[in-house]
């Protein structure tokens, strides 16, 4: 909020969004809301892999992304650090279990196992990278 009372301009919101101020608080992220994200992602997964929706499946990742850039929009600690490395290890992940599982011909179920692992590996790195200490300025 502006001292002359009206709300943030765009520009004030965008700079805010990338350099969060030197004197807030910064918090890890929480752990229960990401565990939630993860499990009704998952169960999303699951419905629409059972249902054939190949596409449905694919949410579970808008669900994470989503997610993630919810708490690096509210400041958490190491934000992008944790925002960038949490979805490379997510990805890698969810790669190398997508090739290393065979599935059944269909391309849901195949998808499903890729994901699952991928948004639980990119939830658990980025809880973890935002609770290493912050650096102290001197």
């Amino acid at each position: 909020m502006r001292p002359d009372g009206r709300g943030r301009g765009f520009t004030e919101g965008v700079r805010r969004f990338f350099w969060f101020p030197r004197q807030a608080s910064r918090g890890a992220a929480p752990l229960r809301p990401l565990a939630w994200c993860w499990l009704f992602g998952v169960a999303w997964g699951v419905g629409a892999a059972a249902l054939g929706w190949s596409d449905g499946v694919d949410l579970m990742v808008v669900a994470t992304v989503f997610a993630l850039l919810d708490d690096v929009i509210k400041g958490v600690r190491h934000r992008w650090p944790a925002f960038v490395v949490g979805s490379l290890s997510g990805w890698a992940a969810g790669r190398l279990v997508t090739g290393g599982v065979s599935a059944s011909g269909d391309s849901g179920w195949a998808a499903y196992s890729g994901l699952a692992a991928g948004t639980l590996v990119a939830f658990a790195i980025f809880a973890a990278i935002t609770r290493l200490p912050g650096h102290q300025r001197v």
